[in-house]
């Protein structure tokens, strides 16, 4: 190899076509290194189709959804439908209507209402008035029918009924039922039932749309609702002339079960709340609840004492009355005074446990002919 490149360096210069000589002389003779395969192909994906599905509805509020609720329920008490009516409350609701026994779910609702349905053949109700705050609506409704058919033992009278009733019900998100208290004068729908004398007038349903009322949730409420507990402070005390500075000279207040109108005016005001200190002297009132809206107070509460005085046709008992609820609708004046009151409850309530009233149907006990005196 440095024989040759002598020649040829000597001849004149280097021959180019020695280059590739040289180059494999400087590599020892080996072949060049393999070229790595070029990398595969990367594979496009294509994207997916847009999602062109419009987006559901927003759910409705339930300032939305208690108005329907209420209005499916009137229409479906007036077809004296009992499952529909019981379809807008929630599957666990509870029912209690003060004096009868609770209803638990849809199905002990549904069956409440086929028995009335069943005894007052042409049922109608109408709404009165109504307060609304968040979850809560508090309603007064009239309802008037027919006893057709027979109840608790008692036949069919064919007799004119019918009751003013006020409710508190409460509802889930879904703007169901979960609960509902029901205050109304059972004793008087049974003195109706009978034909008794003094029965409570049937209420004559209207056809005007109702009264509503609804909270605007501002600090003037609040001190409505407070107001509202202090009345019942302030008839714990058993002093009917501390209730009366409440009323205002010219107030009003009428109660459910007394069958008669309001109690209107200092003088009809003082002598109602003297007969009721005398009956319940020792009176205690616990809220469950008590509500400001639109410039009413109400309150839900309780009331346990001793009947030791005759209240309305009842006489006294002398036995203890624990938990009578009622419901106590207010209207005040600017300054704090009973304009106009509200209130309801079930007097069947008190006297299941004085024992004053029997149920319809029941009949008295057999006399046993007294022994005769041995000679």
């Amino acid at each position: 190899m440095r024989s040759a490149l002598l020649v040829v360096m000597t001849s004149g210069g280097l021959s180019l076509a020695l280059l590739p000589l040289l180059a494999l002389a400087g590599c020892g003779g080996e072949e060049p290194p393999p070229q790595p395969p070029p990398p595969p192909p990367v594979a496009t994906v294509a994207p997916p189709p847009a999602d062109t599905t419009p987006p559901p509805p927003p759910k409705p509020t339930l300032a939305e959804l208690i108005p329907q609720t209420l209005s499916g329920m009137h229409d479906a008490f007036n077809a004296h439908d009992a499952k529909k009516l019981a379809s807008f409350c929630a599957e666990a609701c509870v029912v209690a209507g003060y004096g009868q026994p609770d209803s638990h779910g849809r199905d002990e609702v549904a069956k409440g209402l086929q028995e009335l349905f069943d005894t007052f053949g042409d049922a109608r109700s109408a709404p009165l008035r109504a307060w609304s705050k968040g979850d809560v609506v508090i309603s007064e409704i009239a309802w008037a029918g027919t006893m057709t058919g027979d109840f608790m033992g008692m036949k069919a009278t064919n007799k004119p009924v019918g009751q003013l009733r006020a409710r508190v019900l409460k509802f889930d998100e879904d703007g169901l039922v979960k609960e509902m208290h029901e205050y109304a004068d059972d004793a008087g729908l049974m003195a109706q039932m009978q034909g008794k004398k003094g029965a409570p007038a049937i209420p004559l349903l209207p056809t005007n749309s109702p009264e509503l009322h609804v909270a605007k949730s501002t600090p003037d409420e609040d001190k409505l609702a407070d107001w509202a507990k202090a009345e019942d402070v302030t008839f714990d005390k058993d002093d009917p002339k501390a209730a009366l500075a409440t009323m205002a000279e010219d107030g009003d207040y009428w109660i459910n079960f007394s069958g008669a109108p309001a109690m209107k005016g200092k003088k009809e005001n003082e002598k109602g709340l003297v007969g009721w200190f005398k009956a319940f002297p020792d009176q205690k009132w616990t809220i469950t609840d008590a509500w400001g809206i639109d410039g009413f107070a109400i309150v839900q509460h309780t009331m346990s004492g001793t009947q030791e005085g005759p209240l309305g046709p009842l006489a006294a008992s002398s036995k203890p009355v624990s938990g009578w609820h009622f419901l106590d609708i207010y209207q005040p004046t600017a300054d704090g005074k009973v304009q106009h009151g509200w209130g309801y409850a079930n007097l069947v309530e008190l006297t299941q446990q004085t024992g004053a009233l029997k149920p319809p149907g029941e009949k008295p006990a057999a006399k046993v002919a007294p022994m005769a005196k041995k000679k």
